[in-house]
């Protein structure tokens, strides 16, 4: 039983390593954009289902949301990101608790500082909803492995969707107005922009210095 656990992980994770490199190599900035635009009165419904499948596999979603801001404008294109993040981190937290849980504990071990890997592990007993919020804030925090982690942990889904949905808001503005804003980097728009950027991770980083204290 235990061998034939051990396959299915690594299966698991053979084919999300195989994938992820052809994704990256067929998905470009650019490329994601010209798709996006290419379908016309649909373009919404495709920009939502590559932001639902492609973190998965490790796409940065900061490359989607500034091509969403380029397609679709700042308050549209923040709809549809939050719609696609909020399926997306769905599907991840999902996929986290019915496979390869030891395995993939194992990899995200090694991609954040030990002290808030345990808090995120432990994030049910250790205000849960509030970590997982913190992390969300962060524009630089890697949202993928919070996914992949929250999945592995107690946290009830009600609690980890609601502190996702409320946690990407602040960062969902901010990445969408840099990408419409991109179009003429030489005004004051797009310089207003990315000064909201720097604060947002100021503050962001800020309380979680403050919690990290606690």
């Amino acid at each position: 039983m235990k061998n034939k656990k051990k396959i299915v992980s690594i299966t698991f994770i053979l084919i999300i390593v195989l994938i992820t490199y052809f994704i990256f190599k067929i998905f470009t900035p650019e490329k994601i954009r010209n798709i996006i635009q290419s379908y016309g009165k649909n373009s919404a419904i495709i920009y939502i289902l590559l932001f639902s499948i492609l973190p998965i596999f490790f796409f940065p979603v900061p490359i989607l949301a500034l091509a969403a801001g380029i397609s679709f404008g700042l308050f549209e294109g923040v709809i549809y990101t939050i719609l696609g993040a909020m399926i997306n981190s769905s599907i991840m937290f999902i996929m986290a608790k019915k496979f390869a849980k030891d395995k993939v504990l194992e990899i995200f071990r090694k991609k954040i500082s030990k002290k808030w890997y345990d808090k995120i592990i432990n994030a049910e007993k250790n205000k849960g909803i509030f970590i997982i919020f913190l992390m969300r804030l962060l524009p630089i925090a890697p949202y993928n492995v919070i996914n992949y982690l929250s999945g592995l942990t107690e946290i009830s889904f009600f609690k980890y969707s609601l502190a996702t949905f409320f946690g990407i808001i602040p960062g969902t503005f901010v990445f969408l107005n840099v990408g419409d804003k991109a179009i003429n980097v030489y005004s004051n728009e797009f310089v207003i922009s990315i000064i909201a950027f720097i604060v947002l991770t100021i503050v962001s980083f800020v309380l979680i210095k403050k919690f990290d204290k606690e």
